[in-house]
């Protein structure tokens, strides 16, 4: 059984999930970013693994099929992700426009990533 969550954080935390985010991250304007982009890279491949757990033991927990649980931690991770930063200030934005821009991309990036690329993954490695 723990076999399955050491695969699950070993497939979240893999090149192809968080090279989408790293690209992302970088193409940011430095002016509007409050944190190192260094830092960013040692964190975000073990968060998005951790995520990747939680969803499993999540999916464990309620009997999901692999595509309610990829659905469901693509609405999760992104929420805590907004909640985290806007508390932590990790951004210099100004307006409710810049706010709304970053956050439907957030969503929209764990998306994609989460219901194609980890769920491929899940499913064939």
């Amino acid at each position: 059984m723990q076999n399955q969550y050491l695969r699950a954080f070993v497939i979240g935390s893999s090149f192809f999930v968080f090279i989408p985010y790293f690209m992302a991250v970088k193409s940011f304007d430095k002016k509007l970013v409050n944190y190192s982009y260094e830092n960013y890279t040692l964190y975000a491949p073990i968060g998005l693994g951790l995520y990747n757990v939680i969803s499993l033991y999540i999916a464990n927990k309620f009997n999901l099929t692999k595509k309610n649980r990829f659905l469901l931690i693509s609405i999760l991770a992104p929420t805590l992700v907004v909640l985290t930063v806007y508390f932590l200030k990790a951004y210099n934005y100004t307006s409710m426009q810049q706010w709304c821009n970053h956050i439907w991309k957030l969503y929209l990036l764990y998306f994609v990533v989460f219901n194609f690329v980890v769920y491929y993954l899940d499913k064939h490695v």
